[in-house]
């Protein structure tokens, strides 16, 4: 008995001292495979450059705008894709929510288009981070009013980031 318990370990031993081998060729085509999915899913980032003068507010939201159509909102003015349409001094002390000289450029651009898409048209809006709430809901209310109203927020990306 003793003998065969004794075999059996030695048995036992044995299997554990034999070198165990990796089948290479398969982790290569895996990560053939992971370079190949890495490549054609890598797009570039779409980069959005801010109006001069104009500090985004910081995010570490992964979705990127999907729309060229930019209104930039800075500390002394409002612009519309790089075109001036009002100052802020003058938003500030108009009583009516809806912004009238940016609801006639974006209704200028709209007739460029006038085919409403589905869900409204698409803007992004880059505002300063230091301008007051009320104005960024009065810029998205007249938006809205000018079926724009897909509204993206231009940030900037911090650290840890993915896309």
């Amino acid at each position: 008995m003793s003998s065969s318990r004794h075999r059996q370990r030695r048995a036992a031993q044995n299997q554990r001292a034999r070198p165990r081998t990796l089948n290479l060729v398969a982790m290569i085509d895996f990560f053939t495979v992971l370079v190949f999915f890495l490549l054609v899913n890598t797009a570039d980032p779409e980069i959005l450059t801010p109006t001069p003068g104009i500090r985004l507010p910081d995010s570490n939201a992964d979705a990127k705008p999907d729309e060229r159509f930019v209104i930039s909102v800075g500390r002394e003015s409002l612009l519309v894709d790089g075109k001036p349409v009002a100052t802020i001094a003058a938003l500030e002390g108009a009583p009516d929510d809806v912004i009238r000289p940016l609801e006639a450029a974006l209704a200028e651009h709209a007739a460029s288009a006038p085919e409403v898409p589905e869900g409204g048209r698409s803007v992004t809006i880059m505002g300063d981070r230091e301008i007051p709430y009320s104005l960024l809901k009065r810029i998205i209310l007249t938006c809205q009013t000018t079926d724009f109203a897909r509204i993206s927020l231009g940030v900037t990306p911090t650290e840890g980031t993915t896309g």
